[in-house]
């Protein structure tokens, strides 16, 4: 079943030699050329072809810089162990492709699901803290390394959209997991998580639609753009309307039936929640700084009940007062009656 709040269609295979390809292989031939024949050094017009290859390669390698910067996830190193009380299961997420998640059941045969998503990055392992203290309030928990990072592999041709389309397909295979249909869902978003926390519930389908009570956002980031502008190399910042139209064609690329363009990945755009919403925000925010959260304040302060804690960004770090407010926050929601 397919979702809202995503792009489904597969990126198109062309065997088409691309023009980038072309003048590549133009300039490996005109270096070889020099090395074969000295001679050819003394030619006018082999140093006019030269000239004018140049700056179009030169251009492909800030586009492939570019690419890699944005597209291509950072390999990592290691895989850190989560708690064996997580039962891994399999589901179809983005192209049909297998992709792998956790379960850690209810102690108290509990028909409530949370689904937790960590931040850009980062695993599940390291915001393990937080999914284990939301099991701790009865509630069954699902959650997975998203696309590109941890042990879930499928790091080229990285995309929010990507990541969007394995949630929807986690959640539509959520009652096979669990046995059962939930009666009730809420989604905990970390950083990067947040902002699919938000997509999410603005765009809810299929069973969940009808069971989704709420979403806690904990220092979630609110624009797609702003992320990738502290990602770039170098200058690549003060060229931006250059590097946008990169990014865009790349998105257009990977995603044929894109349904929300870059430039507009952000708040108020990409959709407001209809449902409760928490906000912890960590105030020594060293990692997204504090133009996020303005933005969450600007647009979900009618929606959300919000919080700033003494605390640092990363998911490492957990904190007395943050476990206070989401447990407040959830007990009063996992007290009212399921309608």
């Amino acid at each position: 079943m397919k979702g809202r709040s995503s792009s489904y269609q597969s990126t198109p295979i062309s065997w088409w030699p691309t023009i980038p390809g072309v003048l590549m292989a133009v300039l490996a031939g005109e270096i070889l050329a020099l090395v074969l024949i000295p001679g050819i050094a003394s030619n006018r017009a082999y140093w006019l072809a030269l000239g004018v290859t140049a700056p179009f390669v030169a251009w492909f390698l800030v586009y492939w810089r570019v690419y890699q910067s944005v597209f291509v996830t950072r390999r990592q190193s290691s895989v850190e162990p989560i708690n064996p009380g997580w039962k891994p299961f399999t589901f179809h997420g983005w192209g049909n492709e297998t992709l792998k998640a956790f379960l850690m059941e209810s102690e108290e045969a509990s028909e409530d699901l949370v689904l937790y998503l960590h931040g850009y990055s980062s695993r599940l392992s390291r915001g393990e803290s937080r999914a284990i203290h939301l099991h701790g309030l009865g509630v069954n928990v699902i959650s997975l390394d998203q696309r590109g990072f941890g042990a879930q592999g499928r790091r080229h041709d990285w995309t929010l959209l990507k990541v969007l389309t394995d949630l929807e397909g986690l959640l539509n295979h959520a009652p096979d997991a669990l046995g059962f249909t939930p009666k009730r869902l809420w989604i905990y978003g970390h950083s990067m998580g947040g902002l699919l926390a938000i997509r999410l519930s603005s765009h809810a389908s299929g069973w969940w639609a009808d069971s989704l009570r709420g979403i806690v956002l904990e220092s979630p980031a609110t624009s797609f753009p702003k992320i990738i502008d502290g990602k770039l190399p170098g200058r690549a910042v003060l060229a931006k309307p250059w590097v946008r139209h990169i990014l865009r064609r790349e998105h257009e690329r990977i995603h044929p039936d894109l349904n929300i363009r870059y430039a507009n990945a952000e708040l108020p755009y990409i959709g407001i929640p209809s449902v409760p919403t928490l906000l912890v925000q960590a105030k020594e925010d060293e990692v997204l700084g504090m133009e996020h959260f303005d933005l969450a304040r600007r647009h979900l302060s009618d929606v959300a009940e919000i919080h700033v804690v003494g605390m640092p960004h990363t998911s490492r770090v957990d904190s007395v007062e943050r476990r206070e407010i989401v447990e407040g926050w959830m007990a009063s929601q996992l007290g009212e009656v399921s309608q």
